[in-house]
């Protein structure tokens, strides 16, 4: 009898130390979905002299992959990328922080995860185990008419393979959870709220990687490179401020001084003063009990296209963009981290 995703579930938790640790029950997020889970030995063929068959096999590097999608519901897969978070409030509603700023600690050495994989098969339930999971990149995106969809790439070092029952072993519902929309979003960049944003994705990629040693087929260990925050969005195009800051990073003869990033000069680029966000995605459920604000600095535009310069049809503008720091504020009235 064929499998369906009704016989199967997936569930993760945060691990102690690499491979170790966690005792998986946590939820991606609402209408969760594993698209792909692949597992390598890196076999090598050996040849031998008088001879044109393969001779003998060996065995290299074990590692897997794993791709998740699901509808954002909560901040918690984020730790995956940017650490612990640090909690304040006394009572309900609590705030977590999460600091992926240059100084910030929580970001330097991966945080891994353990992944339970059960399937309720013909003849015996399939309990896969995925250990010192590393989840490479995380991508949110929304648009209008439309949910805000993430996805989350993993490699992972090591697998156990059960014969449990996984009956019961589906992961619980937290206790707070919402399918934020497009409705719930709402985007300011240089300074400015965007007008009409069709479309806007954020990508958090780690370019963390397994380490590998003598004496074992799986990983022993991870280390993590540049964390690179990487994104688009698409609106109307209205004025000429951002294409006045793409020009003004590579000090073009229209520009009277290099700015670096769209942080340089917001104050004078708003026009009305004070303290302007380069980057700001809000995810607003409740404005006093659940929300997920994510603020990013070091803003640098890569290019600028337009669109849509045809007869009776709307104009609109693209940004590339890549930013050097991010702060992910989440407001929940969980007393912990899940």
């Amino acid at each position: 009898m064929v499998r369906t995703g009704s016989h199967a579930y997936v569930k993760y938790d945060f691990e102690t130390s690499y491979g170790s640790g966690g005792s998986a029950n946590k939820k991606f997020g609402l209408q969760d979905k594993l698209s792909s889970l692949s597992l390598t030995n890196n076999r090598m063929n050996l040849a031998s002299l008088n001879q044109n068959t393969i001779h003998k096999f060996a065995y290299g590097q074990q590692q897997g992959t794993a791709s998740m999608g699901f509808t954002l519901s909560s901040p918690w897969i984020l730790g995956a990328i940017l650490g612990v978070p640090a909690k304040t409030g006394s009572s309900s509603p609590f705030t977590y922080t999460y600091d992926g700023s240059a100084s910030s600690s929580t970001i330097k050495t991966p945080r891994t995860i353990r992944m339970e994989v059960g399937l309720d098969a013909v003849d015996a339930d399939i309990l896969r185990t995925l250990k010192g999971g590393l989840v490479n990149n995380v991508s949110i995106s929304t648009a209008v008419g439309g949910l805000v969809e993430c996805t989350a790439d993993i490699t992972y070092g090591q697998e156990i393979t059960s014969g449990s029952s996984i009956s019961g072993g589906a992961p619980s519902d937290p206790s707070q959870e919402f399918p934020y929309t497009f409705a719930h979003a709402e985007l300011q960049f240089g300074g400015r709220t965007v007008a009409q944003c069709q479309d806007v994705n954020l990508s958090l990629a780690q370019n963390s990687e397994l380490l590998y040693g003598l004496n074992s087929h799986a990983a022993v260990a991870s280390f993590r490179r540049v964390l690179d925050i990487t994104g688009s969005f698409r609106a109307s195009w209205v004025d000429k401020k951002l294409l006045e800051k793409l020009l003004a990073q590579v000090k073009s003869d229209s520009a009277t001084t290099f700015q670096e990033t769209v942080g340089s000069n917001l104050t004078q680029a708003d026009g009305s003063g004070g303290s302007k966000a380069e980057f700001k995605i809000s995810f607003i459920e409740n404005a006093t009990n659940q929300k997920i604000i994510i603020t990013l600095t070091g803003l640098s535009i890569t290019d600028q296209s337009i669109s849509g310069i045809e007869p009776v049809e709307p104009i609109f503008e693209e940004i590339n963009w890549q930013a050097k720091t991010i702060s992910v504020v989440a407001t929940s009235t969980l007393t912990a981290e899940p």
